[in-house]
């Protein structure tokens, strides 16, 4: 963080004293919602503002774009010859162009849009008036700037709604002649059909035709029921039969009749007495057959009477038939002509309504063309120009003060950025506690670094390796002796019910010091009386041998292929009680030679002769070997590099030694720098062994067992 904001610092000085001055005028225009009415009641053709609240504030945002358009821009650089000013264009003083060369600046940008990249536009809240700022290198062509575009923006507004005015007075003049000849056009049409269709007695004919059609109608409806009425009466005569009692007959209206009623009562009376003259002169008496005769002609009378009753029913059915096809006739010869007189009345709607439109248009274009005639003669303008800019004393850029502010926060804010994106990229291990919940195991220890020269990544060249490995018996006082002890006692008691003699010491990634922890535990172990062999399981690049500087012609990979025996392939260090099984030859196939009988019954013949022995095994994630090994000893100790060793690969790690069922007894920190304080997060008390002038002798490297004295100095 402090070296960003350093050089930001540093960027953002350099830069401010190399900016050149610019200075910055200011003018002050206002802009009216409206310009003054001097003609009441006439509308201009352009609208200059508005007095909706809305659609003023969309003038007002057009017109500070307007301000710093290129129109604008264009006739102030005309005016000015700003094309021409060398300063303005930005070609160093003194350089002399050629025609060439000022066409090729021109064309990448042109002097109207670098006037317009130098002006910008700021209204004053609650007011109508706003401030032009113009900015350049130089103070009075600053001033000069910011006055000709407020007045050009004012030529520009009037001149804007002159030719927009005139042209609409062009363009209305011709509308009006146009539709003079249309109205003209229509008049004599409505007129021609008027004349030919009589059309001013429409009303009156179209009354006279419903009048008709209704009472038509009525009429219609009238027969239709009095045909109905006489139909079924005629039905019901042609029925009537006569029998002997013509007084019999079924028909109220003839036997209810005045001249049927007297002959049924003479009837009656006749007919009685010849009953009674019957009993008294007989049937065959003269008086009799003339009473007789008398029925007969009564009965004969009743008949005729019938008769023409039938027919007058039968006669007055045909009448009402033929009316009713006459009244249908009538009817249906007024609709028509009511249809026709329909039809004749939309054409003239029609015609009427066309003529009504083309005097409306006519009469508003009109209107509208002497408007704007009387509106041309008349200029206002809603723009003027409140302020003149006056000429700068001091520039506005570069402000150090500002820029260094600035600087300071965003140095701030980037460095603090930086820092937390480094964090969030890397995925290593930074803390104890992170270790043991990714592995699920204990941490042994903690292996501060080895003092000296930087060790390099290719270890073959690093002539300090043997230094490093061999670090603890040069320096037996050391904090590195002491971790290295705390390991081996945490080594010693982290299985209570069975002493561990068997370990497999690995890593997750290569480059993290399993080796240098190997060679250093096992000199640990040694120093304690403890009979140790350190077997290099790591048959692809094997280290052990040339750091105790040691041949590999027979080693692990000889005894495992039936090749050479124990004692030839195990060899003497100038340790006391520490053996080392090299390697041997590396073999082309190292994970086939790991068989689990071999390496078992070789463990096992070796377990006889020495109290723990330590195998140096590759990397659990590039190679096998580990997890082949790791099921077949005690224990395995994970060997990890805080800010080195991946979380991921820690997790790998335990998923793999896990599948194998080989046991993790813990991790070792490796290569701690104790002297940095809260080390990635964790602080590491190992700068107190600093503070014990002396641990006397753990043990004496030619005896066998282990004495621990009492230090003779206090901490």
């Amino acid at each position: 963080m402090i070296s960003t904001l350093a050089m930001v610092l540093m960027g953002v000085l350099l830069f401010t004293q190399r900016q050149p001055p610019v200075y910055r005028a200011t003018a002050s225009i206002i802009i009216e919602a409206s310009p003054p009415r001097v003609l009441s009641g006439v509308k201009d053709v352009v609208e200059l503002g508005s007095t909706n609240y809305w659609s003023l504030r969309d003038y007002f945002q057009t017109q500070y774009k307007v301000i710093t358009g290129l129109e604008v821009c264009g006739r102030v650089v005309a005016k000015l010859g700003l094309d021409q000013e060398a300063g303005f264009l930005g070609i160093p003083p003194g350089k002399i162009l050629t025609d060439e060369e000022r066409r090729a600046i021109l064309a990448d940008q042109t002097p109207s849009r670098i006037l317009q990249g130098r002006l910008t536009v700021e209204p004053i809240r609650d007011s109508m008036m706003v401030m032009v700022h113009a900015e350049d290198g130089n103070p009075n062509r600053a001033a000069d700037l910011a006055n000709e575009v407020s007045l050009a923006y004012r030529n520009q507004n009037i001149e804007y709604r002159r030719s927009i005015t005139q042209e609409a007075n062009g363009d209305l003049r011709e509308m009006v002649e146009r539709y003079r000849q249309r109205k003209e056009t229509d008049d004599q049409e409505l007129l021609g059909f008027e004349r030919k269709h009589g059309v001013g007695s429409f009303a009156s004919r179209r009354q006279a035709l419903e009048d008709r059609v209704k009472m038509l109608n009525d009429r219609q409806g009238q027969l239709l029921v009095r045909r109905a009425d006489l139909g079924a009466r005629v039905a019901r005569v042609s029925k009537i039969g006569f029998g002997d009692d013509t007084f019999a007959v079924p028909l109220d209206t003839i036997l209810s009749s005045n001249l049927v009623s007297g002959l049924k009562a003479k009837y009656v009376d006749l007919k009685d007495q010849r009953s009674k003259e019957a009993v008294q002169y007989g049937e065959k008496h003269p008086r009799i057959m003339a009473l007789d005769a008398q029925l007969n002609e009564m009965k004969s009378s009743l008949r005729g009477e019938i008769g023409t009753y039938i027919q007058t029913i039968r006669g007055d059915f045909e009448e009402t038939v033929a009316g009713l096809k006459e009244v249908e006739n009538l009817l249906a010869r007024a609709n028509t002509d009511l249809g026709e007189l329909a039809s004749l009345q939309v054409e003239y709607n029609v015609l009427a309504e066309r003529k009504k439109d083309s005097d409306g248009v006519y009469d508003q274009v009109r209107t509208r063309f002497t408007e704007i005639s009387l509106s041309a003669q008349v200029e206002m303008n809603n723009v003027r120009v409140h302020e003149m800019a006056v000429v700068p004393g001091q520039p506005i850029r570069p402000d150090l003060r500002l820029n260094m502010a600035i600087g300071l926060l965003a140095g701030i804010l980037l460095g603090l950025g930086l820092a937390f994106l480094v964090e969030q990229l890397d995925t290593t291990v930074k803390e104890r506690d992170e270790v043991e919940s990714r592995t699920g195991a204990p941490c042994l220890g903690l292996v501060p670094s080895i003092p000296g020269p930087k060790k390099r990544r290719s270890r073959r060249k690093d002539q300090t390796l043997a230094d490093r490995d061999f670090y603890v018996l040069q320096n037996p006082k050391s904090v590195v002796t002491e971790a290295l002890n705390t390991i081996r006692t945490n080594l010693t008691y982290i299985l209570p019910d069975r002493k561990i003699r068997t370990v497999l010491v690995t890593s997750g990634s290569p480059w993290e010091g399993k080796s240098t922890v190997v060679i250093a535990l096992g000199i640990t172990q040694a120093r304690f009386g403890s009979r140790t062999l350190l077997i290099d399981a790591d048959m692809r690049r094997p280290r052990l041998h040339r750091a105790f500087g040691l041949t590999a012609e027979t080693g692990l990979s000889s005894l495992l292929v039936g090749d050479g025996n124990i004692e030839t392939a195990i060899q003497k260090t100038d340790i006391p009680n520490l053996d080392v099984l090299p390697c041997g030859p590396v073999p082309p196939n190292p994970s086939e030679l790991l068989k689990a009988d071999r390496v078992q019954s070789l463990l096992a013949e070796l377990g006889k002769h020495y109290d723990t022995i330590i195998l140096d095994s590759p990397p659990v994630i590039p190679v096998s070997d580990p997890r082949i090994l790791g099921g077949m000893v005690d224990g395995v100790v994970l060997v990890v590099k805080l800010g080195h060793t991946r979380v991921d690969t820690l997790v790998q790690v335990r998923r793999e030694l896990a599948a194998v069922g080989a046991p993790l007894l813990g991790t070792v920190l490796n290569d701690l720098d104790i002297k940095r304080p809260g080390y990635y997060g964790y602080q590491y008390g190992y700068g107190h062994y600093g503070r014990y002038k002396s641990y006397e002798g753990y043990v004496s490297l030619d005896t066998d067992v282990a004495t621990k004295r009492t230090p003779d100095t206090e901490e």
